[in-house]
Formats: C-alpha cells, structure tokens, sequence
C-alpha cells in the first residue's frame, strides 16, 4: 500500500509504503465532523437517560440500585 503525504509550501510531499496488516482500521488525527456530531448526539442520549433515571428515582419509582442497572444498560445499549 502506498499513501502519499499532502505538500505544503515548505514541503514537497512524501511517500511512505506500509503493509495491509500493518494499519489499523479507522482515523488518525484531527476527529471527523461526522465522528464529533456522533460522540454529541451519544452524550446527549446518555445525559437524557440518566436525568430520566433520576427524575424515576426522586419520584421513588426505582430504587438506586435499580436506577443505576438502567444506567448500566442504556450505557450499553448506546455503545452496540
């Protein structure tokens, strides 16, 4: 594989060859857009569930043992 380095003004670019089993999937460096409006949107979905938690648990609805296994799998659920 053989991936070329952008030039700048002071640069003129270089080439650099690696093995296919040497790179990771995925994206190094500066986060996408995209990557930082999903990581916005996953926060505000386990900020929603954990104030739906505490509301619950105020009203004594659920018990903090139980708030905190809701927590636990809505945690999970928004990682899968």
């Amino acid at each position: 594989m053989r991936m070329d380095k952008a030039a700048f003004e002071n640069h003129d670019g270089e080439v650099a060859n690696f093995l296919p089993g040497d790179l990771e999937l995925g994206h190094v460096g500066t986060p996408r857009s995209t990557d930082r409006m999903n990581d916005a949107f996953t926060a505000l979905k386990l900020a929603a569930g954990t104030d739906l938690v505490a509301v619950a648990m105020d009203a004594g609805v659920i018990t903090a043992e139980q708030g905190e296994q809701i927590k636990a799998a809505w945690a999970s659920h928004l990682q899968s």
